[in-house]
Formats: structure tokens, sequence, C-alpha cells
């Protein structure tokens, strides 16, 4: 292999158990630079880089872990095991720590030689101004500089390769710019992977580029070239679309176009900013607001503060076809399909929270709701406190667990200040936050 190559693996495929999520992948990393791995959600990145770290450790050509195999047919390490992190999307900070025990642990040097060591590497890198922070406690860091201290971290211990997961995400614009300024000068002494959904990021980072598409690589090669001018019509729709024209396993049969579309708003809200509009008709109640936009959002019930007719009228031109009622009296059917809108039905008493069985059963019936390609409007009566409630847990169960209860508050208040309104409403919350961190397993 040329002393460029880090690694390559060639006819790479990888199975959860009987499923198989990766399909004859080929991948080649170069000794330095930055390769991106693009694609909409459930399309196999995080399994290919999965995949990359775990090979980067041997010349075996086949690995099994628990439930996950992979095996490649072709291709090499240059110099297994390589020195590798990865950094996870959002790294959990650990408690009562400080930011240079953060950096000392699991090493077998001093505090002192460690401290002299990043001295050195946050000058390289600059980042000087980051020193005094190191005797801040982790809890007491900014975002950015969590995010930043995760990455150097990853960079002091691993020359070879660092692969680093949506490193930008949550943050402010120009936090993200600063992640993305070191990340590059990193490149320039190392190989690094990074998956982002992020398209002007990759751009600004990478050399080379994977697009995938159900597990499977669509188009793959430099970066200039597939920014410039994809060969693929897939990869102009990307550029086009920051999507692909398929399916995505994200969901049982949900479009890929609606799962970038969740995963955008769920990114725009962590980032504490407003989710873009969807559609908008002139006649909709004055209570309508889009939260994934021309996908889901809440409102009034039908005919709250004017005619029924008109309410439907104005839902009905913005695209909705879906009501889902949590009031404890059923809607019209018969006059919401007159406007081409079918109704569910999901009774929860005023100014209360659902059950947890209610909201498991909410977030499935959601679930399948995109997957349909329906676009639905939620509703209880004033369209704030139940409704803001079910948004709250809906876009909490499509985080996979990186919402906490606090952070789905204040996310829907940023749509609308008066969704979620009682206190047992925040509590459950929290509740389903605990809920979904201990029993729901995302793959």
């Amino acid at each position: 292999m040329a002393a460029t190559v880090l690694m390559q693996l060639t006819g790479l495929d990888a199975w959860y158990g009987d499923k198989q999520v990766l399909h004859g992948i080929d991948v080649t990393l170069p000794v330095r630079g930055c390769t991106a791995l693009l694609g909409p959600s459930g399309t196999g990145k995080s399994t290919l880089m999965r995949c990359i770290d775990a090979f980067s450790q041997t010349q075996e050509h086949q690995l099994q872990q628990d439930n996950w195999r992979a095996s490649y047919q072709q291709g090499n390490v240059s110099h297994a095991p390589l020195q590798r992190m990865r950094v996870q999307q959002k790294a959990q900070r650990p408690a009562g720590m400080t930011g240079l025990q953060f950096f000392v642990e699991g090493q077998a040097q001093s505090a002192a030689s460690v401290m002299q060591a990043l001295r050195e590497l946050f000058a390289q890198l600059q980042e000087g101004d980051l020193l005094t922070r190191l005797f801040a406690n982790v809890a007491d860091l900014s975002d950015v500089e969590w995010a930043l201290f995760c990455i150097l971290r990853a960079a002091q211990r691993a020359p070879d390769l660092l692969m680093l997961d949506e490193p930008t995400a949550g943050l402010a614009d120009a936090d993200a710019a600063r992640v993305v300024a070191l990340i590059e000068r990193l490149a320039q002494t190392r190989a690094i992977v990074i998956i982002t959904h992020h398209v002007q990021q990759a751009r600004a980072l990478a050399q080379h580029v994977v697009l995938l598409g159900n597990g499977r690589v669509v188009e793959a090669g430099p970066a200039g070239q597939f920014f410039a001018e994809p060969r693929t019509a897939a990869g102009q729709h990307y550029l086009a679309n920051g999507t692909l024209p398929e399916r995505s396993e994200s969901g049982d049969g949900e479009s890929a176009l609606t799962a970038c579309l969740i995963e955008e708003t769920i990114e725009t809200l962590s980032a504490g900013r407003v989710p873009r509009n969807g559609k908008i008709n002139p006649l909709l109640p004055a209570r309508f607001r889009w939260v994934v936009p021309d996908r889901l959002a809440g409102v009034s019930i039908p005919g709250l503060l004017r005619e029924a007719r008109q309410d439907l009228a104005g839902l009905q031109g913005a695209g909705i076809n879906t009501l889902l009622n949590l009031t404890e009296t059923p809607f019209d059917r018969e006059l919401a399909a007159e406007f081409g809108i079918d109704c569910l039905f999901m009774p929860i008493p005023d100014m209360t929270p659902p059950t947890l069985a209610q909201a498991v059963d909410l977030c499935a019936l959601l679930d399948k709701q995109m997957a349909q390609g329906r676009c639905v409007a939620v509703h209880c009566k004033a369209g704030q406190g139940r409704t803001g409630t079910v948004l709250a847990l809906y876009l909490m169960w499509r985080a996979k667990g990186q919402w906490s209860g606090e952070d789905s508050v204040k996310a829907m208040r940023r749509i609308d200040p008066g969704w979620i309104q009682s206190a047992s409403q925040e509590v459950f919350l929290s509740a389903f936050e605990q809920f979904i961190r201990r029993n729901v397993t995302f793959t």
C-alpha cells in the first residue's frame, strides 16, 4: 500500500444481527487530510465510522462485537494498531472534573507533564486562550469550549487517526466556525474522518468525500470535484437538496427528505434558533406553528376563534392532511374529511401530560404518520399546553436521547412561548427523558 494511504477497505459489509446495514463499501483514508462521510440520516455513516475504528486496530478482515459484525474483501491498514480516537456527538461531561483532570485521565504521565504538553499543543493549534479554562470544572465550560476540549484531548492521544461525529452539533454559527478552524489545522498532521450534515462545513474541511445512501456508496472522490461538479445524479441531488431521492432507514419507510427535515429541526432548536416555516396560507388559524416544515405543526382546535370551515380551509391550504386531536371530545371527522383531512384521536385531560403509555403510543403514531408521508397538525383546545407537550416529547424521541426534558421545554417555547403550560407537563418531560435513556435502544 502506498505510503500516502493510511487505511484501505474494499468490499466492506456490516450487520447488526441479521440486518445488513453496509453493502460493499470501498473507502481509502490518506495519511493526512479530512474525509467527510455525507448522506441522509440512517444511511450507515455511523456504522462506517465504527468499522473504520475497529479495523484500524487489526489486520484481520473479519470482526464481531456483540450483535455487530463486519468484514471486508481486500485492503490493509498501514501500521495497525493505529493510534486513534473517536469523539462522539455532544459527548457527556464527566461529573466533578476539571478540564486538566479530563486531559490527564487515563494517562501515565503526571499532571505537570500533561500540562506542559498541553501548553505546546494549544500553542501549535492556536488555542492558547483555552489554557486558563483547564482549571475550570468541565460543567462550567461553554458548549464551544467543551467541544474544543473533546477534540483537543483526542488529538493529544491520536496522532494517526481522529474520528469526529457531528462535532459542531448544537453550536451557534460563530462557535461552529471556531471548531471547523481547529479541525482544519489538525488535518494538516493526521487523518480525520468526520460525519456531518452541514454541506458548507464539509466543503470547507474535506479533501475527500464519501456520500452514502442506504448503506451503499453512491459517490466518492476528491472533495473539490464533488462540490464543483458531482459525477452522479445522486450527488447533484444531495448538493441541491441536502438529502437523497431514496428511502432512509431512520423509520419504517420514512423518506430521506422527511428524516432530514426532522433532523434539521432538532439541530436548529439545539442551536437556540427557531425552525424555518413550511407552507403558509392566509386562512391559517392564528395559533398555527410549524415545528418540522411541511411535516409537523401545532395549532388550536379548528373553530376556536372563528368558523371551523375557515380554519380547516387554511390548514388544507398549508398542506395539512391529518389532525391529531388531544382534547377529550373527538373532532368532527366528516367535516374535516370535506377538506381532505383525516382525524386521529388521543384524549388527554386539560393541563395534564399524557400517561407514559400514551407518550410511547403517540411517538409510534407520529413515526407512522411521518413514514406514510403525512403532514400532521397536533391540537388540543387552545393549542398550547397539551399540544406543546406532545410535540416536545416527540422531538425528544427523535433526538434519540440527546435532549433532556428541560431542553425540550426550552426548544418548544422558542417556537411558541405558550407551549407547555403546567408544572406537571414539565415534570413529565423530565420523566420521559429518563424513560428514553433507560429503556429505548436506537440503532
